[in-house]
């Protein structure tokens, strides 16, 4: 987390409130809408060649599918695909399509970006760099590396939106997106204006800033001020608290996401305490989760789940995993008088303070003491790539359509995903997500997901749900248009207009 928050907070506001006068004029003149974001993650190593793709989606760039707000997937850049075998799917991209300097966007395009994607060893979809097969300007077949029948569904996440051969992904990208990139300024803002050549309905605004604001605090001065149209992530009392300020409106997406207490199953050293099933399962047993969602996170926000994504997501095959019942009393036999102690990290700009301190005030009831350490984002994704932690909170989002996504992305023994080697389950549950990666129907994938989830929070215990969440963010009445979508990553912001 943010060191010294509060006087960071101190700064941003003399900032903000410094430029106010300004930033009004500009927003009048240029129909711009100004939207407060958390902390600017573009410039660490993971992230940096996905300007304005991921972590903030900015309406650059479109993927060949898209994810719906009810976790199904829509046409994009493509017409239209189809499966030709147990592997392969072949796709049409729409005619006359156009990134934003004017060229046409071709099948080759979309060999560039997956092949970029490759390479630099993000993409999560077992692609190679002979993946791709070019059949002519709008015809391709994609094969993966491995059998993923979910690779459809998996497309519509942002940091597979297509690129235009020669542009430069970590600092110029040029998209088919409804904005355009006009300028970015790490840990400052990124600015994105409207694409006249999109393909669908142009953008009602002009311009759209997204400033890099970490401090929760901050962001709420901006937007009493003026000096912000929007902010994304609020409290809960923050939201009660804006929510009764005239002129203010606070609105909630749908529930998109889970917070999830990581295990290191596989560490080393003073790591590897958490081998022990015995052990992680009095881990889960301690925490309330009722109590967590009631007291700490909030009904309106919040829900106690069982599933390792929102349980939309699992339909009626939801009801397969159980969650770890909450009983102190066999929690702490199972210590057996033994006191632990156990290191904790949290995910910075996703995790608040109040739900660290839950946790290690419920694990102390048990005997264990809980050692958490506040970190900036670069010192956690060390301290997680490199498995030198205990415990790990995180908020993972469902920001595709497969059922098996975060299974395969943090758990599953072949993800490229460098922490996945500590939270590696068991060959059992790896089978479980082949057959999920591999099953013919949507719904024969969905089943499958939800017994490698049973297996990985039921029997193993190897991650414990806390809570189902939904995004808040608050606004300026003059906002318009804005629809939340249930997966941060895939929240857009073309139809938004600001009223007069």
């Amino acid at each position: 987390m943010t060191r010294n928050p509060a006087g960071r907070a101190r700064v941003l506001l003399l900032a903000l409130l410094a430029s106010v006068g300004c930033t009004r004029d500009a927003a009048r003149q240029q129909h711009t809408l100004i939207v407060a974001y958390g902390a600017d993650d573009f410039p660490l190593a993971f992230n940096r060649e996905r300007l304005g793709r991921y972590p903030l989606n900015a309406g650059i760039c479109e993927p060949l599918v898209r994810l719906t707000r009810e976790f199904a997937v829509a046409p994009a850049l493509a017409a239209r695909w189809e499966h030709l075998d147990s592997n392969a799917v072949r796709f049409q991209l729409r005619p006359r399509t156009r990134f934003s300097d004017g060229a046409t966007v071709t099948a080759a395009a979309v060999a560039g970006t997956l092949a970029q994607l490759t390479r630099a060893r993000v993409d999560y979809s077992s692609l190679s760099d002979s993946s791709v097969r070019v059949l002519d300007d709008s015809t391709f077949d994609i094969l993966p590396a491995r059998i993923n029948r979910r690779l459809v569904e998996q497309l519509v996440h942002p940091m597979y939106g297509i690129i235009e051969p020669g542009s430069d992904p970590a600092r110029r990208p040029v998209c088919t997106g409804p904005f355009q990139l006009v300028d970015y300024v790490a840990h400052d803002y990124l600015t994105v204006a409207r694409n006249d050549r999109y393909r669908g309905p142009r953008p009602p605004l002009d311009t759209l800033v997204f400033r890099f604001i970490p401090d929760e605090l901050a962001r709420t001065v901006a937007l009493r001020s003026g000096q912000v149209h929007a902010i994304v992530d609020v409290g809960r009392a923050n939201a009660t608290s804006l929510a009764r300020q005239p002129g203010l409106t606070v609105v909630a997406a749908p529930m998109g996401a889970v917070i999830v207490l990581y295990m290191n199953l596989n560490g080393t050293g003073p790591y590897a305490q958490l081998r022990d099933t015995s052990l992680r399962r009095a881990v889960a047993m301690a925490i309330d989760r009722q109590s967590l969602v009631r007291h700490v996170l909030g009904h309106a926000s919040s829900a106690v789940v069982s599933t390792i994504n929102p349980p939309a997501v699992m339909g009626a095959d939801a009801a397969l995993v159980r969650g770890v019942a909450f009983d102190t009393a066999e929690a702490r036999r199972r210590m057996q008088g033994r006191r632990r102690s156990l290191s904790m990290i949290a995910a910075p700009s996703s995790i608040d303070r109040a739900t660290v301190e839950y946790v290690q005030a419920q694990l102390a009831r048990i005997g264990i003491d809980v050692r958490f350490e506040s970190l900036d984002a670069a010192a956690y994704e060390s301290r997680l790539n490199t498995g030198a932690f205990d415990l790990d909170l995180e908020l993972p989002n469902q920001n595709d359509a497969n059922p098996a996504f975060l299974l395969a992305l943090r758990w599953y023994s072949r993800s490229s995903v460098r922490s996945a080697r500590y939270m590696h389950a068991s060959p059992r549950f790896d089978a479980l997500v082949e057959r999920a990666l591999a099953a013919n129907t949507h719904a024969e994938s969905r089943h499958a997901a939800a017994q490698a989830m049973h297996q990985l929070v039921d029997v193993e215990v190897a991650a414990v749900p806390l809570a189902g969440v939904s995004r808040i963010y608050a606004m300026s009445s003059r906002v318009r248009g804005f629809l939340p979508h249930p997966s941060r990553l895939n929240q857009d912001w073309s139809s938004v207009w600001l009223a007069p």
